[in-house]
């Protein structure tokens, strides 16, 4: 199995550098097609794209969703990448313009895609398998339709040169309807509705990465659908569709965030990365947010979003180190954990990429947008109360722009670090209101990333995002 594994990752495209791959002399004469000949190589393929994932959210998860917004303030002087895109002054090479990663995972999913079919298996395994393929593929072209808007689209492994590595940048929304939507409909079709493992694509992550598609592509009725048709119809013991009550912080809400062992994962949780020192490697937590030089501390506006009675303030996610400096600590790491000193703190925690609550706020937008005010307050008030901040009352506001503040207001407070900021803003065009106060930032264009210049030197059929 390891040295099918170790083929599978050489012979499998993986667009790290495409004048590396052309040079690439092969290490077997094993290839793709000869590689996925039984269940267990396809179990290995599909491991293999949760492998790219893993190494895309860190540090994707940050940079791409959530530095940019007004959650952080830079280290002074270890975070020259981190400073630029806080500050809204991004240039083509900076870490955070790279999309390889994303297109590791799309290229390992077309090959499971392609073969995965022809192997002789149980067809509820193919198909469990096959939906997981779809899920992360549509995942992948999902960031980075985001974070550049129009780039490069591939739905074939490329096996040959002649199948063409350089390629234009194909427009988001032909994107959005020929892959990403497609791919989740057959994912929602074929995955396995009993299994629940929150480390796999599971029926739960479907629905919510469905809702937050079309909140993006602004089809609110089709995330409601979604949320009433699909999600409500899932076992409440099962997927936490009877979490987020106030009796429940203390004990669920935190232990969402580091890894126990001994005890069994909240089940508000419903996908998250896994990290292992001793498997696929560790991601940069620590280092962006613990360490004795992270890239990043809390800033002002971000710690006094909070009202006095909730239960997320300080203590519960953040360590005031003096100076005026706090580190986004204690959310992530079990109390009296030491990052310093004698002794190594392995960065192998889980990356939680979507929970419950990510259902119940983006339900409350889409209420919200649909003139279904009343209800959407109602959605809101669950994560609020459960923090122990007093519910909203329909007589609180006066418009629904005053709501959708509200509800973002929410979202920031709940989903401090864990990647969502700077996409909420965008997608409910906030952005501009909240971060030229803060960087002066105002020109649209400027909204999408800067595409690294390697990729630009890699590819000459690629042109560079405007304002860059």
């Amino acid at each position: 199995m390891k040295n099918k594994l170790i083929i599978l990752f050489s012979a499998l495209l993986t667009f790290s550098s495409c004048s590396d791959f052309l040079n690439e002399k092969p290490i077997s004469d094993l290839t793709a097609e000869s590689f996925w000949q039984s269940g267990t190589d396809a179990e290995i393929g599909i491991v293999a794209i949760y492998s790219a994932f893993a190494e895309a959210m860190s540090p994707g998860l940050w940079d791409w969703g959530e530095l940019r917004a007004d959650n952080y303030v830079p280290h002074d002087k270890d975070a020259f990448d981190q400073k630029e895109m806080i500050y809204n002054t991004m240039s083509n090479d900076n870490q955070a313009a790279y999309w390889t990663n994303l297109y590791n995972v799309i290229s390992r999913a077309n090959a499971a895609i392609k073969y995965i079919p022809n192997i002789t298996m149980t067809a509820s395994t193919k198909n469990n398998l096959l939906a997981e393929a779809y899920a992360m593929r549509a995942w992948a072209y999902f960031y980075a339709v985001r974070v550049w808007g129009d780039v490069p689209m591939y739905t074939e492994p490329i096996e040959e040169i002649s199948q063409g590595i350089y390629r234009e940048r194909t427009d988001k929304n032909r994107i959005f309807q020929e892959i990403i939507l497609p791919d989740l409909e057959k994912a929602y079709y074929l995955i396995d509705k009993t299994a629940t493992k929150r480390t796999r694509t599971n029926v739960a992550t479907v629905c919510v990465l469905m809702m937050d598609v079309y909140a993006w592509l602004h089809e609110y009725e089709k995330v409601v659908a979604v949320k009433e048709e699909k999600v409500d119809l899932l076992s409440k013991n099962r997927w936490g569709l009877s979490a987020l009550e106030p009796t429940t912080f203390e004990k669920d809400w935190r232990a969402m965030f580091f890894d126990d062992e001994t005890a069994e994962i909240p089940i508000e949780v419903i996908f998250k990365v896994a990290y292992d020192e001793l498997g696929n490697g560790e991601n940069l937590s620590i280092s962006y947010f613990a360490s004795s030089q992270p890239r990043v501390f809390l800033s002002d506006k971000a710690k006094g979003m909070y009202g006095i009675l909730d239960k997320r303030f300080g203590s519960t996610q953040w360590e005031d180190i003096g100076e005026g400096k706090s580190q986004l600590k204690f959310k992530f790491w079990p109390d009296g954990t030491i990052f310093t000193g004698t002794g190594r703190i392995y960065s192998d925690n889980d990356l939680v990429i979507y929970r419950y609550a990510d259902i119940v706020l983006l339900y409350a937008e889409a209420l919200n947008a649909l003139d279904r005010t009343p209800e959407a307050i109602t959605e809101l008030n669950r994560t609020r109360t459960r923090a122990g901040e007093n519910p909203y009352y329909v007589s609180d506001f006066v418009s629904s722009d005053e709501v959708l503040d509200a509800i973002l207001d929410e979202r920031q407070k709940e989903f401090l670090g864990e990647g969502k900021r700077w996409f909420d803003l965008v997608r409910c065009n906030r952005w501009k209101e909240v971060m030229q106060p803060i960087n002066g930032m105002s020109d649209e264009r400027k909204v999408l990333f800067p595409i690294h210049r390697d990729h630009l030197n890699q590819n000459l059929n690629l042109k560079q995002n405007p304002g860059y």
